[in-house]
């Protein structure tokens, strides 16, 4: 299913030729990611008001589960031309899931004192590592691909979810399940930013793959990489378990552009081409 529907209004007139400046493949929906290859001509590129970074002549524009639907894309040539689109991506709707039988405490608001400074540390801890991914590393993916080869899809990006009748945040990215032991791999290449063993992930590894894409891996029952380490895509980083707020085997498979959640399904269909800029 293509979830694309957008407006080219040209902002500028110049004389047509056949050479190609931004080439925007993926999927232009809410929690869809576009990854687009940049002419060496164009200096800078900006997304509504946000000034892109280009690595290796690409740029990555994600958008959220609740993204708007109106943007505008500028090109900025070195000659100090400049071209602006505008740009309305498509809605989505989510669905709605139940989970029942997960323990009490990792549903309700935990009262004890040191369960909550601990979910607390967990937590800043990974939003303080994600801020350096914020900072746009140079590229380092070149393709995708998902992280099971096989398993039964338990839960999909967005859905509003109750948990034990209790609703609660939706869900921020694709759950695979899979007997315990399955080997995870690496969507992409990437360094190592994060392992950790926290309350709600349980067992994790957190990728960073350059430009503000980065991925985690959570309920792990074993980790096989470290700290710092360069992965390369297909390569095991880790093994589908429970641990954390699980009720049974499978893998949470997150994927980030900033602190945009992003689609991990959407990710592995870039083929289609959605915008090309012409000058």
């Amino acid at each position: 299913m293509k979830f694309l529907i957008f407006i080219l209004l040209i902002s500028f007139s110049f004389p047509f030729f056949s050479e190609e400046f931004l080439i925007l493949s993926g999927n232009a929906t809410q929690g869809g990611i576009l990854i687009g290859n940049v002419h060496q001509d164009v200096e800078q590129v900006f997304w509504n008001e946000k000034n892109l970074a280009i690595s290796d002549q690409k740029i990555i524009i994600g958008f959220d589960r609740d993204e708007p639907l109106e943007h505008q894309i500028s090109l900025i040539f070195k000659n100090g031309e400049i071209i602006k689109k505008d740009f309305l991506i498509s809605k989505r709707e989510y669905e709605i899931q139940r989970i029942d039988k997960i323990k009490k405490e990792y549903v309700e608001k935990p009262v004890d004192k040191n369960l909550l400074r601990r979910i607390s540390n967990e937590s800043k801890s990974l939003q303080a590592v994600r801020s350096g991914i914020y900072k746009e590393n140079d590229i380092m993916f070149e393709e995708f691909i998902r992280p099971i080869e096989e398993g039964k899809i338990s839960g999909v990006f967005g859905s509003q979810r109750i948990l034990n009748g209790i609703p609660k945040s939706p869900h921020s990215g694709l759950d695979i399940a899979a007997p315990k032991g399955t080997p995870v791999k690496a969507m992409s290449n990437g360094i190592v930013a994060l392992i950790g063993d926290y309350f709600y992930n349980g067992k994790f590894v957190l990728i960073d793959h350059g430009l503000g894409l980065s991925s985690i891996y959570i309920h792990l029952d074993s980790i096989a990489v470290e700290l710092g380490q360069n992965v390369e895509i297909g390569e095991q980083i880790g093994s589908v378990g429970s641990t954390g707020r699980a009720t049974g085997p499978h893998l949470h498979w997150g994927v980030n552009y900033f602190k945009k959640r992003i689609d991990p399904e959407l990710l592995l269909d870039q083929d289609e081409k959605f915008l090309i800029i012409k000058k």
